[in-house]
């Protein structure tokens, strides 16, 4: 597969009109793919770079690249953008993302459709950005403190709040990013995770939790 082409962020947007949803990042460069795409298998940052014609061990981009799918995005297993990279960078799918897993840490993820992830949303991190503008459909998210922006059908789990926070206002205007709303705390772990996912303060072990859902190992009580 040829290279995706690459252009300005500013011309990718007045084709696509991508700035419709706020993103609070100042964007350089943009290598846009016509059309939906389907990976059969597992896909990773590195891979992405490869599609694109990058070398993700090489040299720095030196800008802030945004990486455009124009049309839905299916991935048939694990979508792990921060994987086989150096730097961070944005993903901008302007339809709908399909996948088993999603894991994400210091890169950036923009689904301006709905979101269909079967087994697990793994976002524990700090820097990244993860927003979906459509319901996202997902059994368990997992967060810390990242700027998270969906609103899922199932259960999302903030590591760090020892209880249930107040949830947020809904969100009226259709380009606006939706706040997610809580509903798992640390003090819920026990009553709604399998045990061994989670140690005796009951912090949930990200990394174990990635790797049962590939594994299709279920990770809340009661499901298969």
């Amino acid at each position: 597969m040829p290279p995706w082409p690459k252009t300005s962020f500013d011309s990718a947007d007045a084709e696509l009109d991508l700035s419709r949803f706020d993103f609070d990042v100042d964007f350089d460069a943009a290598y846009v793919h016509s059309g939906s795409l389907h990976i059969d298998g597992d896909w990773s940052g590195g891979d992405l770079f490869r599609r694109c014609g990058l070398d993700p061990d090489g040299r720095y981009l030196g800008e802030l690249t945004a990486f455009v799918v124009d049309g839905d995005l299916t991935v048939d297993g694990t979508l792990d953008l921060d994987a086989g990279v150096k730097e961070s960078f944005a993903l901008m799918v302007t339809g709908a993302l399909r996948a088993e897993v999603l894991t994400l840490d210091a890169t950036m993820l923009f689904v301006f459709g709905g979101a269909q992830v079967s087994r697990l949303i793994d976002f524990t991190t700090n820097d990244g950005t993860l927003s979906i503008a459509g319901t996202t459909t997902c059994p368990l998210t997992i967060c810390d403190e990242g700027d998270l922006n969906l609103r899922s059908t199932g259960h999302i789990l903030c590591r760090f709040s020892t209880t249930l926070p107040d949830p947020h206002p809904p969100v009226d205007d259709p380009d606006d990013w939706p706040q997610p709303t809580i509903t798992l705390s640390r003090a819920e772990v026990p009553s709604a995770l399998a045990e061994g996912l989670y140690d005796e303060s009951h912090w949930v072990d990200s990394e174990l939790a990635v790797n049962w859902a590939r594994a299709g190992r279920p990770l809340l009580i009661g499901t298969s």
